[in-house]
């Protein structure tokens, strides 16, 4: 990159005080980024000036005009109107010959369209539409003024060797209508697998919506504890009172085939007798031959939640949530 100071004017409408404000922090902050910035205010405070006569001068010795287009920029150049007006005359010649001195941001609640005047409409502009984008549009706007690519173009490497592919299907086939079979096979050790990932997964979420519960509520408190591997017990306390609780365990029989996840809610739901329980999720393989999960003694629920999301959504809603609120 060229070692020297960029000069660059900034064009814009009057719009509100708002805007005027906006453009003249923008012109200060491409100021302490190294860029000779300079628009009309800073140019009128110091000196009686024909305005005409600054926009002729600094669209011909300024390295780069950057203009702010909003909806009300668009109706005066459309119209040209007052120093809008002009500067879109003086533009007319430099989109023929030097494009690339014209730099183009946009600031539209709007839409671009509506921002764009007639004879621009069709160029790329920055846009400067939202608060939240000004630090990637800045970046961006600095990088052209800079002359230096925003995205780093990746190198052209040498050709691959292609070669013909070689066609493995038969020149003609008269099957067809005919029922092809899905051979997969779902094992004994699948289901294991699948049941203890499953009651995992029911744990996780769970801990994570009382979380979210507790941030948005500071009286809301809740213990989880895991008393064995495929055993967790939860309580639910409101102001430092015991509101409800939660049992999860996983029920492995002696075939895997009938393993189970059950659920105990209530305020009795950490005692350790697991011979009472108030719902049992088990498996059931779908017609494509997948596992998913089915809520056996869900009466009043979504009887179609299959997924730990689902099931847990449904744990809150009809069984935790009426104890809380």
């Amino acid at each position: 990159m060229e070692e020297r100071t960029r000069k660059a004017f900034i064009s814009y409408s009057w719009d509100n005080e708002e805007h005027k404000q906006w453009v003249m922090d923008l012109v200060s902050n491409l100021r302490r980024n190294g860029i000779e910035a300079s628009f009309d205010r800073y140019i009128t405070q110091s000196s009686t000036v024909n305005l005409n006569q600054m926009m002729i001068t600094n669209m011909k010795d300024t390295d780069y005009i950057v203009i702010v287009l909003t909806e009300q920029y668009a109706e005066k150049a459309n119209s040209f109107q007052g120093g809008v007006g002009f500067e879109t005359l003086l533009s007319l010649p430099l989109l023929q010959e030097h494009p690339e001195k014209l730099i183009f941001v946009v600031r539209s609640n709007s839409g671009f369209q509506k921002a764009f005047p007639f004879h621009l409409k069709g160029y790329y502009a920055i846009d400067f539409s939202s608060n939240k984008n000004y630090e990637n549009a800045f970046t961006e706007l600095l990088h052209r003024i800079y002359e230096v690519p925003l995205l780093e173009i990746e190198p052209i490497g040498k050709m691959p060797e292609l070669k013909p592919r070689r066609s493995t299907s038969p020149s003609f086939s008269e099957i067809t209508d005919v029922e092809i079979p899905n051979l997969k096979r779902i094992t004994d050790r699948d289901i294991h697998l699948f049941m203890h990932e499953k009651f995992r997964e029911i744990n996780d979420l769970l801990k994570e919506l009382f979380t979210k519960v507790q941030e948005s509520n500071a009286n809301f408190e809740f213990t989880a504890e895991s008393q064995e591997s495929a055993k967790s017990v939860y309580h639910v306390y409101i102001d430092g009172q015991y509101v409800t609780g939660l049992k999860v365990w996983l029920e492995s029989s002696s075939v895997f085939r009938q393993a189970s996840i059950h659920l105990s809610y209530g305020r009795q739901s950490a005692i350790f007798n697991d011979n009472s329980y108030n719902e049992a999720i088990v498996h059931e393989i779908d017609h494509n031959k997948n596992l998913r999960l089915k809520m056996t003694m869900n009466i009043f629920g979504n009887n179609e939640a299959q997924n730990p999301n689902l099931i847990v959504k449904e744990i809150w809603k009809n069984h935790l949530l009426p104890y809380i609120k």
